[in-house]
């Protein structure tokens, strides 16, 4: 009989700053798919743990008394997420495994785990639970992939859930995350009010999960759904609001009933909120004005490239005139834009990432997320690459949208990582701060939040840093494997981390200083230890 649950959500081990996702200290942005399933199985009966390595990490202690073990993984933790399930099948307790990595590739799942959910959990999970209790034939469980006999199999996928059925799902509690409120390791924590409003996406980039595992085309809650969510739990005075979906304008009519809904509720969040959007979000003057007046501080777009041919090859289904045009509009109702870019497609060569670094800029971009293409395991892009034999590592730690994992067209992959990364102290230049005040000033933002930001900014030098010194085996492994010409296999690089003995010895902290010229920190003398050249980095520095 199971009794309890305890659901892991693994974080990789190989250290990475992160830079085009780079979050606030003392913030941790965990997902809501556990926390929804605690809440389901509470539902029924039982008592559900969860724990996030972000927050603590995986110990045997945690799986104590355990009936069953649910891991979700995405690409990059995947490789924890196999080590804790072995580890816990060695004390002899079942374990399921979820997420969209395990949901693309779920005969690879199938060799850490005795079961896998592949799509959305919220049905799945408790039909698996009266299948362990002998109540239910795993046959009959749609979504479950499973081993009988030596054999797996997987079962039929099931459909995705609707809108009445979303609205029945329970809305997450992330204090239910063990240690998740701990006020002095997480003081921003509880400052944070996240919640999804949809699933699923209507478009088709080859590069992407989410149509893969969400399906293609847009679900939501209904707007009245979403507006008691908020009117419960949302502390409009004291908290940030974030909307975790992965593309939140897609239905317009949509958003806009919402975000009327909290203008006239007076839900509006005093700190602000943010999204993820598409450029097309700025076609419509409405929903930009709906935007100003409930306070939206910035949005994440996904603009990918300057170039219309790669944004074509992406599948993006926009052009650069729409990136350009998004960007002005955006700024133009004070809202800060975060934009993101991607390098590596083969229509790619040396000269995009100086234009992308000069586009952004000049185009009012204040945020800026810059990373080579990532064809994850499961995708179209995948497919293509893997066929061409362009892939040329599967170490899952490496595909976290930072690493190089294939051969790129149009230059070497050492060439596109090195580049992709120089381009963070050009775009981030010495005026910077500057253009932020000025940003402030017309937006009349709350000295708070614009501490905030402005901190924000600071620890991304050091976080450029910390990349650069935690990835120079990785930029010397890239060296060899591409002087080892054809046939060369790309090493295991393992774990690497950055140890306290790393950041405090006096050599590293003076790398790590701030540049009073330059406002970034030299990783230039770092770079030249894996023998990177320092011309790579792009020339725009103000």
């Amino acid at each position: 009989m199971i009794r309890r649950v305890v659901l892991i959500y693994p974080a990789a081990r190989r250290y990475t700053g992160l830079l085009s996702t780079h979050r606030l200290p003392g913030l941790v942005m965990a997902h809501t798919g556990l926390p929804i399933l605690a809440e389901i199985r509470d539902g029924l009966g039982s008592e559900t743990v969860v724990h996030d390595e972000q927050v603590t990490p995986f110990s045997e202690a945690m799986v104590t008394g355990a009936d069953l073990v649910g891991i979700s993984i995405q690409t990059a933790w995947s490789r924890q997420g196999y080590r804790i399930a072995r580890a816990v099948r060695r004390l002899g307790k079942p374990v399921v495994m979820g997420g969209a990595h395990a949901t693309l590739n779920p005969d690879e799942a199938m060799e850490a785990a005795d079961y896998v959910v592949r799509g959305e959990g919220e049905k799945t999970l408790p039909e698996l639970i009266e299948v362990i209790d002998g109540r239910r034939e795993p046959e009959s469980v749609l979504g479950l992939s499973y081993r009988e006999n030596g054999r797996v199999f997987h079962n039929p996928p099931r459909p995705l859930l609707t809108t009445e059925e979303l609205d029945r799902v329970p809305w997450p509690r992330l204090d239910r995350i063990e240690g998740f409120t701990d006020r002095r390791r997480f003081p921003w924590n509880r400052r944070v009010y996240a919640t999804m409003l949809t699933r699923g996406c209507d478009q088709a980039c080859t590069y992407c999960s989410i149509t893969r595992v969400f399906g293609r085309g847009l679900r939501h809650r209904s707007p009245a759904n979403v507006i008691e969510e908020l009117g419960s739990r949302f502390d409009p005075r004291r908290q940030f609001l974030f909307f975790m979906d992965d593309s939140l304008a897609v239905d317009r009519d949509f958003l806009k009933e919402v975000l009327d809904s909290i203008r006239r509720l007076k839900l509006v969040p005093r700190l602000g909120w943010h999204s993820q959007m598409r450029a097309d979000v700025a076609d419509d003057p409405e929903l930009l004005r709906l935007m100003k007046e409930t306070n939206c501080l910035f949005v994440t777009c996904g603009f990918e490239s300057v170039s219309d041919a790669s944004l074509r090859s992406l599948g993006k289904g926009q052009s650069a005139a729409d990136v350009a045009r998004a960007i002005e509009r955006l700024s133009r109702h004070r809202v800060l834009v975060n934009g993101f870019f991607m390098f590596g497609t083969d229509h790619d060569g040396p000269e995009c990432f100086d234009a992308t670094v000069r586009f952004a800029r000049s185009a009012g971009c204040l945020m800026g997320g810059f990373m080579p293409v990532t064809p994850f395991p499961g995708t179209p892009m995948f497919r293509s690459l893997d066929a061409q034999g362009r892939i040329f590592t599967r170490d899952c730690e490496l595909y976290d949208v930072q690493h190089v994992v294939y051969r790129p067209a149009r230059m070497s992959a050492l060439d596109l990582y090195w580049r992709t990364l120089a381009c963070y102290p050009a775009f981030y230049g010495k005026d910077h701060l500057l253009r932020l005040g000025r940003f402030a000033r017309g937006r009349g933002l709350a000295p708070s939040v614009l501490a905030t930001l402005a901190g924000w900014f600071a620890v991304k030098d050091l976080c450029w840093s910390r990349e650069v010194l935690a990835n120079l085996d990785y930029m010397a492994a890239l060296r060899r494997f591409e002087r080892a010409g054809p046939g060369a296999t790309f090493p295991d690089l393992g774990e690497r981390r950055l140890w306290a003995k790393d950041l405090l010895s006096g050599r590293t902290l003076r790398r790590l200083a701030w540049h009073p010229r330059l406002g970034f920190p030299p990783a230039e003398r770092l770079a030249s230890r894996a023998g990177v050249s320092t011309a790579a980095a792009p020339a725009c520095r103000s």
